[in-house]
């Protein structure tokens, strides 16, 4: 019988990791005040492909002016660095989830796996993207980056890490690409996932 780590291991090898991360106009369901309706304005994505290069996609989204209005999200805004103007002249966020969907089934029949994705925060990720346009299910998701970081470097229960930390502590090179874009933060996250051992 093969031992719990190899069924691990094999078991792991017949899903495809796609990293995803997104950019919004605040922190929403985890904002210190209570939860405040904030929208996402850029997703993306990146996975190892079989020939062990680093794909990546991301699209900038309108996600509605009323969440830009009264400039209540000029602070995520200049985080992320994703300017009003930019936002306003993207496709509608329901475009860009159809997209994202579209997207995902195409790389799942490229790699000849189900997928399962993973984010530095599901906490964070995961509500926003379970939401109404984007309605991304729940059980597509694997365990927290972040989380599996923290444990392994702090110890268990261990205090979280920002990505760019955990990415030093691991002796990992940010990926070309500025942080606080979707597509580049899952490239970064995908590397810590892989400094981790892959699992999801």
């Amino acid at each position: 019988m093969p031992s719990k780590g190899r069924r691990r291991a094999e078991r792991n090898a017949k899903r495809a990791v796609v990293v995803v991360d997104t950019e919004t106009t605040g922190l929403g369901h985890m904002d210190r005040y209570g939860p405040r309706p904030d929208g996402v304005v850029q997703v993306g994505y990146a996975y190892r492909d079989a020939r062990g290069r680093v794909e990546q996609w991301s699209q900038t989204c309108n996600p509605g002016p009323e969440y830009l209005a009264g400039g209540r999200a000029l602070t995520a805004l200049a985080i992320n660095g994703i300017s009003p103007q930019a936002i306003l002249g993207a496709p509608s966020a329901r475009e860009v989830a159809k997209v994202l969907h579209r997207r995902l089934g195409e790389v799942e029949e490229k790699m000849g796996h189900p997928l399962v994705l993973r984010s530095y925060n599901r906490a964070f990720d995961e509500p926003f993207l379970r939401a109404d346009p984007w309605r991304v299910p729940s059980d597509w998701w694997g365990s927290c980056i972040m989380v599996q970081a923290a444990n392994h470097l702090n110890g268990p229960g261990g205090r979280w890490l920002k990505l760019e930390h955990a990415l030093d502590r691991l002796g990992l090179r940010w990926p070309a690409g500025a942080a606080h874009t979707a597509a580049v933060d899952a490239h970064a996250a995908l590397l810590v996932h892989e400094a981790l051992g892959g699992s999801w």
